[in-house]
């Protein structure tokens, strides 16, 4: 029936998200409300849009590239004419300091990934309509008596609870939707509806909140928790407040709605409780392959330190070949025991970085040695194009040296009788390229999408590998900063490039 009262069809809502595919599926499930859509890939565009036309409504994803969506909302804020547009975060974050955070920032709501179709459109629905609720409010504290029965009907068929309190603090006007959500009966007075707050330091909080409310003429938004009288279930409240404010500038007391939300605060739960779940498994994973890696490195070691040994005295062509044979493998199963570690540091969150400053070309020469073999395996030629003027750089020494060994690795396994070429380069000043291009075999469009997810092996069972390398090699990457790209064509050859910053940020130093 709410629905029939306040019409939000045609509201216009701003969806903000670097991603385009989260657009285009919140576009999907907003769109059979008959919203007027807009949308922007970043802050700084979401910003100029709101310039040219302002919204209802702002869906906002919290982590973008440049401005985040933080401080995309706090720009939005400081302008007065913006400040109470709803902002909702669409965010994966849970952590309860980015929760506050967000609030602080002036949201009045978040919805957690993966979202639920349903909850979307219910949130957006009802912070429209509660958008609707304010401004029409605002428009009729300057008349307030000649208006007062028109502010009834649209209090009566709130989706929230509306209430005035007066400059003395005592609730001077509260809806029906109001009591029904505290669960006040007739025979309990609403000045005693502080009693069911659950705690007294929460009661404290809230009135010095509407002090400081009334003092610097500031929204502010609540949460607490409730004791239902009848039934004494606990339930969550959020209450949002703003001050009345005469045309003197003089305060007049507060108005705000309120609203149940237990359910929200019920699925943060069980999200965290999942979080730390999962956490604990892969941290038992982490530790069990680290003792297996330990367990399995130390006789590897010993065979491949005896068949090293073994080619030094041996002289005969016939037992060379097979020591040979014996060292490759063993050297081969260290590799692979060493990617799984690594894999398992990333996702135990323990992988860090060890910073230095270094020249890259004694690194370049130090690999290109390394590869010979493998290039001339399958009859390649490799070509090295090197700028001389490289500034030093300051990263993860050894985790550059594994990112092109990976590379160069890969190029040798998919080519045969081709060219490797191995470019680095400055880029922009303050970036290093690092590209490497094959005339292999490529790789198919589909087979791209899924060429650096863990344990998804692409094209590596007949050129032999579990395909780590490349999942390692990107999230070495975007640790210290950089990013990977590829451009490759099936039966033509592949170019991988990766961008790194020449001086990596001390903060990457921490685990992720």
């Amino acid at each position: 029936m709410s629905n029939a009262i306040i019409d939000v069809s045609h509201a216009k809502v701003l969806m903000v998200d670097d991603t385009p595919a989260n657009i285009d599926v919140l576009r999907k499930v907003l769109a059979p409300d008959g919203y007027k859509l807009s949308f922007a890939t970043s802050g700084d565009k979401a910003l100029n849009l709101i310039h040219r036309s302002t919204p209802d409504l702002i869906l906002l994803d919290v982590m973008m590239p440049g401005i985040d969506g933080f401080e995309t909302c706090r720009q939005l804020k400081e302008a007065p004419e913006y400040q109470q547009i709803p902002v909702i975060f669409i965010t994966a974050k849970t952590d309860a300091d980015d929760l506050i955070a967000g609030f602080k920032a002036g949201a009045v709501d978040y919805i957690t990934k993966p979202f639920r179709e349903e909850e979307v459109r219910v949130r957006v629905r009802t912070h429209l309509q509660t958008r609707i609720l304010l401004q029409q409010r605002d428009n009729l504290i300057g008349n307030l008596k000649a208006s007062e029965e028109r502010f009834r009907l649209l209090a009566m068929w709130s989706p929230v609870g509306i209430f005035q309190i007066d400059k003395h603090g005592k609730h001077s006007y509260t809806n029906d939707k109001w009591r029904t959500i505290l669960g006040l009966t007739e025979d309990i007075p609403v000045e005693n509806w502080l009693d069911i707050i659950e705690t007294d330091e929460e009661r404290q909080t809230m009135l010095a909140e509407w002090k400081a409310c009334e003092t610097t003429l500031q929204d502010c938004i609540q949460i607490f928790k409730i004791k239902i009288p009848e039934t004494n279930e606990i339930r969550w409240i959020q209450q949002n407040i703003a001050p009345l404010i005469n045309d003197d500038n003089s305060i007049d007391g507060l108005v705000g709605t309120l609203e149940d939300i237990t359910e929200r605060k019920l699925e943060e739960n069980r999200i965290v409780e999942a979080k730390e779940t999962a956490e604990a498994e892969i941290q038992a994973k982490a530790d069990f392959l680290a003792g297996m890696t330990h367990e399995l490195r130390t006789p590897l070691n010993a065979i491949i330190g005896y068949s090293e040994m073994l080619l030094e005295d041996s002289r005969d062509t016939e037992d060379i070949d097979d020591i040979e044979k014996i060292t490759t493998a063993s050297k081969y199963l260290l590799g692979l025991i060493n990617d799984v570690l690594d894999l398992s540091k990333v996702e135990a969150n323990k992988m860090s970085l060890a910073l230095d400053e270094f020249n890259i070309h004694p690194l370049l020469h130090e690999v290109t040695a390394t590869i010979r073999p493998l290039v001339e395996k399958n009859s390649n030629r490799l070509i090295v194009e090197v700028e001389q003027d490289i500034a030093a750089m300051t990263a993860d020494q050894t985790k550059v040296r594994q990112i092109l060994y990976n590379l160069l690795s890969n190029a040798c396994k998919f080519t045969k009788n081709g060219t490797i070429t191995l470019m680095v380069r400055q880029h922009h000043n303050d970036q290093l390229l690092l590209s490497v291009a094959d005339t292999g075999v490529g790789i198919s469009e589909k087979e791209q999408k899924h060429l650096f997810q863990k344990y998804s092996q692409v094209g590596t069972k007949k050129a032999g590998g579990t395909g780590l390398g490349l999942v390692l090699t990107k999230q070495f990457t975007e640790m210290m900063g950089g990013e990977v790209r590829l451009e490759s064509e099936e039966g033509k050859g592949s170019c991988f490039s990766v961008l790194l910053p020449l001086k990596v940020s001390e903060e990457a130093t921490i685990p992720l």
